[in-house]
C-alpha cells in the first residue's frame, strides 16, 4: 500500500472523471465501489497525515454525506 502514492489518487481520480464523464464526487463512487480500493484507502487515511486531513475536511464539509465517519480515533468509510 505504500507504493500508492499521493499523486497516483489524483491521476486515478481524473482519469475515472474523463472516463466516465462524471464529478469530483460521482468518480470517487466509482472508485470506492471497489473493496480493494477501499481497503487500501482505508488505510492511507488512517496512516497518511494529507490523506487524513483530506478526510477530515471531507466529514466537516459533507456532514451525513460523507463518504467516512470517525470511530473514536480512526476514520473509516460510511456504511
Amino acid at each position: 500500500m505504500a507504493d500508492f502514492e499521493n499523486s497516483d489518487w489524483i491521476h486515478l481520480v481524473k482519469r475515472t472523471r474523463q472516463k466516465f464523464g462524471v464529478g469530483l464526487d460521482e468518480a470517487h463512487s466509482l472508485i470506492f465501489a471497489d473493496a480493494e480500493m477501499r481497503r487500501m484507502i482505508a488505510w492511507r487515511v488512517n496512516h497518511d497525515p494529507q490523506c487524513r486531513k483530506l478526510a477530515s475536511r471531507d466529514i466537516r464539509f459533507k456532514g451525513d454525506k460523507s463518504f467516512f465517519v470517525r470511530d473514536e480515533d480512526r476514520i473509516r468509510f460510511r456504511d
